[in-house]
């Protein structure tokens, strides 16, 4: 009896001790991928998690949908199922509520966009326009659908996102309408399409067109290209765009013709069969901080692919989950001044709020460095980079082509091949044969003049042998 009733109390402290243990939260992590060989390589951690918005009085966020940080630091969020617009600082604290209150009655809006004058332009998606608002959220002017026979007459005006550009036209997406960015005027008046997408070219679809009866052909010439899914842009008026539905250039970089200027046929993101089936990268959002860094928001894999100037990849972080750093359904991004990365979760709500670390900061600056081609300067912080982690691709990467522009060919070679870049070390071979040749080439014309003097001495010794033997023969 006795025995048990220690064997009881013992029990009872180990479960007391279970239930006192605090609930740790998953370590977070990020990696980048080796450009060679295609795999996950670990790095230091990119960024942590700092504020987490989501108390922001009596209403909370309900399914928001968009995100804009102005040039202040100033965060708008599209709350949709509350059929608003809501105004915080950085650290969450609310600075205005705009929509009913000002007698505005948005209906599921879905984007947003702030000028430098603190006027703005709401994505009324259920209502079909665009509404210009003052800093105040009094209404100025809307945007309907314009008249033009290039649109669909039948097709109901649906803006989801918004964007003015440089020269102050409206970018619009319209989720009804697969022809690229809606451009409008001043006047509401229709200026045309931009960065419209193609329906690929398939054989398979081809040979069914061959073989298809009229009714077929019919049903497949209804197919339309795959959709823009949002749009942003930098301080030199390109605009990115992510393009879903694709497997490939799903990230783009569109100049003011609407022609991507990023490397063609490149795969952004990362394919997956963690859930049993092949699953392909839906970049819902792009955000591109002052120095052109990308950070490119997947839904399918709630992760956050972050890209340098020239699209290669820089780090990989968040995930799906329930706890900080990783996201429920994320739904948009943006970046401030500081670098910190701002994400929107629509299913849970909130804000998540990614502070930089040393290690991400170093990559950025060097990264801008060398864009900028001050290619002397970026040495210093990939060295920096590589003092941290010695192994990150990107870093030998950056290193050798500071090297290769300084002309130091041997050592930009080792770089390249630290790298993993096969097209760099070829360069720089070139580069080195070609130097090796010039600076010895009265050498090797010695050489090659020695060379032809000991062969042709050869010859004449074999031929005068062979003479000499067919003497002894008698012939």
């Amino acid at each position: 009896m006795l025995r048990r009733a220690s064997a009881c109390f013992f029990c009872l402290v180990f479960l007391l001790m279970l239930v006192s243990e605090p609930v740790r939260a998953m370590p977070q992590i990020s990696y980048t991928r080796d450009p060679l060989h295609d795999y996950r390589v670990p790095i230091p951690l990119a960024y942590t998690v700092g504020e987490v918005i989501m108390n922001i009085g009596q209403k909370p966020f309900n399914k928001a949908s968009d995100l804009f940080i102005d040039s202040k630091g100033l965060l708008y969020v599209v709350d949709t199922g509350n059929n608003r617009i809501v105004k915080l600082d950085p650290k969450g604290r609310v600075l205005g509520i705009f929509g009913e209150e000002q007698g505005v009655k948005l209906n599921g809006p879905e984007g947003i966009f702030v000028d430098e004058l603190d006027d703005m332009f709401v994505a009324d998606t259920g209502n079909g326009k665009i509404i210009h608002l003052d800093p105040k959220g009094a209404k100025i002017e809307e945007f309907v659908r314009p008249k033009t026979s290039l649109m669909k007459g039948n097709a109901n005006f649906s803006p989801n996102k918004v964007l003015i550009d440089k020269r102050g036209y409206l970018n619009v997406l319209d989720r009804n309408d697969p022809n690229g960015f809606i451009m409008i005027d001043a006047n509401n008046q229709f200026r045309g399409y931009l960065a419209a997408n193609h329906v690929p070219f398939s054989w398979q679809q081809l040979l069914i067109r061959l073989l298809a009866t009229p009714e077929q052909k019919e049903q497949l010439s209804k197919a339309v290209p795959p959709q823009h899914a949002n749009l942003t842009m930098d301080e030199e008026g390109y605009i990115y765009s992510p393009t879903v539905l694709i497997d490939k250039d799903q990230i783009k970089k569109l100049n003011a013709l609407g022609t991507n200027i990023f490397k063609k046929d490149t795969f952004y993101g990362e394919k997956s069969i963690e859930s049993g089936s092949l699953a392909m990268p839906y970049f819902v959002d792009i955000a591109v901080d002052q120095y052109g860094i990308i950070n490119a928001l997947d839904a399918t894999s709630r992760k956050i692919y972050q890209y340098n100037q020239e699209g290669n990849l820089l780090a990989v972080f968040g995930g799906h989950g329930s706890v900080k750093g990783t996201f429920e359904y994320p739904s948009s991004i943006g970046v401030d001044q500081q670098g910190r990365i701002f994400v929107l979760d629509r299913d849970r709500n909130n804000i998540q709020v990614f502070e930089p670390t040393r290690f991400s900061e170093l990559i950025h600056q060097a990264s801008a460095l060398y864009f900028n081609g001050r290619y002397e300067e970026a040495l210093k912080p990939w060295h920096e980079v590589l003092q941290i982690d010695e192994n990150y691709p990107l870093a030998h990467r950056g290193v050798a082509k500071a090297l290769y522009k300084q002309e130091r060919w041997q050592e930009s070679m080792a770089e390249f091949k630290l790298a993993g870049d096969q097209e760099g070390y070829s360069d720089a071979f070139g580069q080195y044969r070609r130097q090796y040749m010039k600076n010895h080439f009265g050498w090797i014309l010695l050489i090659l003049a020695l060379l032809l003097y000991v062969l042709y001495f050869i010859f004449k010794r074999l031929r005068g042998l062979a003479q000499m033997i067919v003497r002894r023969l008698g012939y």
